[in-house]
This record gives C-alpha cells, structure tokens and sequence, in this order.
C-alpha cells in the first residue's frame, strides 16, 4: 500500500491525535478507509485551499440556514416563485387570487391549492368571503419572512394602508 508522507504544523498534529482518539475515526480505521477519506476529503476541497489559503471555516448557524432557504426557494416551481410574493402584501390568498395572478381557470387554480397543501406548502385559513383561504405552511413563512424582511418583527407595508405610505403627511 502507497505511503504519503506529509509535514505538518504542531497544532495541526495535535489536532490530528485528537481526531484519531475519536470514535469516528475508531470506524474509519475498521473499514480501513482512514487515509482514503482524508485524501479524498482534501482532494475534494483543493480548490478552496488554494482559493482561501487553508480549510474553509465553518458555516455558522445564521448563514447555514440562509443558504439552505435560498436552496429551498431555488426549488420551487414557477408557479409557487410567482404566488410567494403575495404573502408579502396578505397573510391569506384565495384559490381566486392564485388563479388570477397565474392566469388560470378557477377549477385550475384550487387544484393547484389543494397540490400545494399536499406539498406543506401552503396551509388552510379562516375562509374569506365564504371562499376558502390559504397561508404558507410554517416552513415557508419562516423562509418568507427571512427572505423579504431580515427582521423577522418588522412590520409588513402594505401599499392600500394609507399609514404606511411614505411622505410627510402621516396622521
């Protein structure tokens, strides 16, 4: 079996007998696939060593969870990229509505409501109207929020509330 011989840093070395007492390292040495892993593993990454100098730091918990919310908005489909902005102006939106800003027939429309309810992500509301009304299931109204409103307590302007206008003459 090939030999690689590397020089390293004391505190790299120190690091390293710590890993190796570790139990994920125990079963990495069992399957025999220790010096494999760490050579794939730095093989993988190369390009961010050279690009960075070293390892890439850790994510930290508030960038983690935005890169996973972008990633969870990347897949969503067309129609629901087109209807999430509604939320942004109305807690609630009819099966109407959705038909209406996505150009479909009502029928169309409430099938597409009742998908989305499958899919978590929309969740029933309090009728309107005697119609039936939709909200972001909690997921998304987190990932919602995050997105158009970094404070998750700022509070929504909405453009028929003459208060929230901007300008000089608020009553």
């Amino acid at each position: 079996m090939p030999v690689i011989e590397l020089k390293v840093s004391d505190k790299v070395f120190l690091r390293w007998q710590r890993f190796l007492a570790s139990q994920q390292a125990g079963r990495l040495i069992e399957a025999d696939l220790l010096g494999d892993w760490v050579a794939q593993g730095f093989l993988n990454q190369v390009n961010d060593y050279l690009k960075l100098g070293g390892p890439a730091e850790p994510e930290d918990e508030h960038a983690r969870r935005q890169r996973l919310d972008a990633e969870a908005r990347r897949h969503l489909s067309k129609a629901q990229k087109r209807v999430l902005p509604m939320f942004n102006e109305n807690e609630t939106i009819t099966a109407a509505e959705i038909s209406r800003v996505l150009g479909l027939d009502s029928k169309e429309g409430a099938a597409l409501a009742e998908e989305w309810l499958a899919q978590d992500f929309l969740t029933p509301a309090p009728e309107r109207d005697g119609q039936p009304t939709y909200t972001l299931s909690r997921s998304w109204q987190e990932r919602n929020l995050a997105a158009n409103r970094p404070s998750l307590n700022a509070p929504r302007n909405l453009y028929f509330n003459p208060l929230s206008k901007p300008g000089p003459n608020r009553s």
